[in-house]
């Protein structure tokens, strides 16, 4: 296959579309969802305004809560600015149009992915606290971290917990993005309910309504300032 076929398939999708006051251009950079980075163009009376159209600032909510901080690293590394939760840069001609483009599309995936990985140290961090805290009640001969139990498609669920005493306890932690949320329900949706066993749901920052609702048709959500309760007395 020659470089021209190449081109060809890969241009099929055109990547600059015209939308309301400008364009927008698909870019290679990408969202930790692997979505595309999507950078917006308007033209000025003086040079351009390339936006990321708040494209990180709504990828970092999804994963936990959108911190400014992040966004300012992403903007100093790549020389962009940061206004209302959008990520821009105001080339002054045509010269400095595409290198604007590069540098709002980077400093925006940069943001998105600092944002998943903030998020997960968090969620560590929650499932140490849990342990030790459980520790203190329950000989540690009886919890098992990074456990396994088998659904009822027959699947092995990732367990972050496990209490394996009378009655079995299953333990996740979980946070207000789409990857916890997801494991969660996956994960006890398939287990299911069974007799001596109860499956919790450890939550640190408050989930959204529609995120709860969600769990608690197969978990047991739990505040972690209320586990040691849970722990003592049970379900």
């Amino acid at each position: 296959m020659n470089c021209a076929d190449i081109d060809s398939l890969l241009t099929q999708i055109p990547a600059c579309v015209e939308v309301g006051g400008g364009a927008r251009f698909t870019t290679h950079c990408l969202y930790p969802s692997s979505d595309p980075v999507h950078v917006f163009i308007g033209k000025r009376d003086r040079g351009y305004r390339v936006t990321d159209g708040g494209g990180a600032w709504r990828s970092a909510g999804r994963v936990g809560k959108a911190n400014e901080g992040i966004f300012h690293r992403a903007c100093k590394r790549h020389s962009v600015a940061f206004k209302s939760g959008i990520l821009l840069a105001e080339p002054p001609d045509s010269n400095w149009l595409y290198p604007a483009i590069l540098a709002v599309a980077n400093a925006s995936a940069m943001a998105a992915r600092a944002a998943l990985e903030i998020n997960i140290r968090s969620e560590k961090s929650l499932n140490m606290a849990i342990y030790e805290m459980i520790s203190r009640h329950v000989p540690k001969h009886q919890i098992t971290k990074n456990y396994e139990y088998r659904g009822r498609s027959g699947h092995n669920w990732p367990i972050d917990i496990a209490v394996l005493r009378s009655r079995t306890m299953l333990v996740k932690s979980v946070a207000q993005n789409g990857n916890s949320i997801n494991s969660n329900y996956a994960a006890f949706g398939d287990i299911g309910d069974q007799p001596q066993l109860d499956k919790i749901s450890v939550f640190e920052n408050e989930l959204k309504q529609d995120s709860a609702a969600l769990l608690q048709q197969v978990t047991s959500l739990v505040p972690f300032k209320a586990l040691e309760f849970t722990v003592l007395n049970g379900l």
